[in-house]
C-alpha cells in the first residue's frame, strides 16, 4: 500500500485524511497532537510542518510516496520542498509556494498585473506612506484573518502595525489600499497551464467584526456578466504570472463596480470546504479530482454542470465560549460540527471561530 503523508491534523484538513482513508497508509504531521485529523493516522509523529529539514527526514525515513495538504497556507512550501528533494509528484514548485505564502512576495510578483492592489511593506511604522487611508495592515505570512485589521489615519496605524506584527513570524507588516465593495471568492483548477474550472462564489463575512472573517460562501455569484468576466481575466493573468501550471488554486477578490482587486492567492484548497459546496452544488468533486491528478492519473475534461443556488454557512462562536447545543436543521443538504457540545472553542483568530459548518439549498 502507497505512503500518503497530509501536512497538518485540524478541520481542513479532515477532509483530505477521510479521502485517502482505506487506500492509502496515512501518516500525519503537526506540531500537536490535538486535532479532529489525528484519529485518521495510521501514523503521526509531532513534527513543526514548517521545518523542511525534519519533514523531509522523516519522509525519507518511512519511504513516503506522497505528500499533501489542504486548507493550510503553511504546509504548502513544505510540501513543495519535499516533494522536489524526494522527486515526489507536485502542482507547483517551491518558488511559487513561496511566494504564495508570503503576502508581500506574491504582491511583488504581482505588480502591474491586472488587479493588483498598492501597497508597502515595512518592518518598523513607517514615516512616510505609499498607500492612501483606509488600508488594511496585515502580517506578510500568517494565515487565516489572524492579525488583520483596518486603519483609517496614522493613530489607528500604530495599533493595527502592533497587532499585524505580533502575527507576523518574519515581523514584516504589510499595508494594502483598502478595496471597498462586494466580497467574492473564486475556485479554480488548472492542468498542464489550461484553466480548466473556474467557479466565483458570492462571500459574506462578519459585519460586526475587521479583517473579512468569513460567515458564508454562496453559489452562484450574483455579480454581473461584464464583472465575471473581468474576474476570469484576473484569475488568468495571476496564475500566468506566479507560475501556477497544476492543481486547485483559491482566490478572494474584491469588487469595485464591475472591477476585481485580487486581495489573496493561494496554490491549495481553501479551508473553508468549498469543494463540499461545490460537489452539493455541481456534482463535481475537486478533491477526489485533485488526488487522482497528484497521483499522475490522466484527467479528463471535466463535464458540464449546472451551478444549483446553494451555500455554506459556518457555525461560530467565540474563542473560550463553551460549544452550545447545535440546533438540527431539516433542511440542511450536510452539517458536520468541530467541537462536542460542553467543550471549549479554542482560539484561532481570536474574534469568532469555526465550530462547524452547514451546506443547505437557496431558494
Amino acid at each position: 500500500m502507497k505512503k500518503f503523508l497530509v501536512l497538518g491534523i485540524g478541520n481542513a484538513q479532515v477532509d483530505l485524511y477521510r479521502k485517502l482513508q482505506g487506500s492509502f497508509e496515512v501518516h500525519g504531521l503537526s506540531n500537536t497532537n490535538i486535532g479532529r485529523g489525528y484519529k485518521y493516522c495510521d501514523h503521526f509523529e509531532c513534527i513543526d510542518i514548517t521545518d523542511y529539514n525534519q519533514v523531509l527526514e522523516y519522509s525519507k525515513q518511512n519511504q513516503i510516496d506522497y505528500i499533501y495538504s489542504v486548507g493550510s497556507d503553511v504546509a504548502m512550501p513544505t510540501v513543495a520542498y519535499v516533494s522536489e528533494k524526494l522527486n515526489l509528484p507536485h502542482f507547483v514548485n517551491y518558488e511559487v509556494a513561496k511566494a504564495c505564502n508570503n503576502k508581500a512576495l506574491f504582491r511583488d510578483v504581482l505588480r502591474g498585473v491586472y488587479g493588483a492592489v498598492p501597497f508597502q511593506v515595512e518592518s518598523d511604522l513607517p514615516e512616510s506612506l505609499d498607500v492612501d487611508f483606509p488600508m488594511i495592515v496585515k502580517p506578510v505570512d500568517s494565515q487565516g484573518q489572524r492579525g488583520v485589521s483596518t486603519a483609517h489615519n496614522k493613530h489607528e496605524l500604530i495599533k493595527s502595525f502592533s497587532f499585524a506584527k505580533k502575527h507576523s513570524r518574519c515581523g514584516d507588516v504589510i499595508l494594502e489600499r483598502k478595496v471597498n465593495g462586494e466580497e467574492i471568492s473564486v475556485n479554480a483548477y488548472v492542468i498542464d497551464g489550461e484553466l480548466i474550472f473556474f467557479l466565483p462564489s458570492d462571500r459574506e463575512s462578519w459585519n460586526d467584526y475587521d479583517g473579512g472573517i468569513i460567515r458564508k460562501h454562496i453559489l452562484p455569484v450574483t455579480i454581473n456578466e461584464p464583472a465575471i468576466k473581468n474576474v476570469e481575466r484576473l484569475v488568468r493573468e495571476t496564475i500566468h504570472a506566479i507560475g501556477i501550471t497544476n492543481g486547485p488554486v483559491y482566490f478572494q477578490i474584491k469588487m469595485e463596480k464591475d472591477n476585481p482587486f485580487l486581495i489573496e492567492v493561494t496554490p491549495r484548497f481553501d479551508g473553508c470546504h468549498m469543494w463540499n459546496l461545490i460537489k452539493f452544488s455541481t456534482d463535481i468533486d475537486l478533491l477526489s479530482i485533485c488526488i487522482d491528478h497528484l497521483l499522475s492519473k490522466k484527467l479528463n475534461k471535466l463535464p458540464i454542470y449546472t451551478v444549483n443556488p446553494s451555500a455554506l454557512e459556518f457555525i461560530c462562536q467565540a474563542p473560550g465560549e463553551i460549544v452550545s447545543k447545535y440546533n438540527a436543521d431539516a433542511c440542511s443538504l450536510y452539517q458536520e460540527h468541530y467541537y462536542l457540545v460542553g467543550e471549549v472553542v479554542n482560539e484561532m483568530n481570536g474574534i469568532m471561530e469555526k465550530c462547524g459548518y452547514k451546506i443547505n439549498l437557496v431558494d
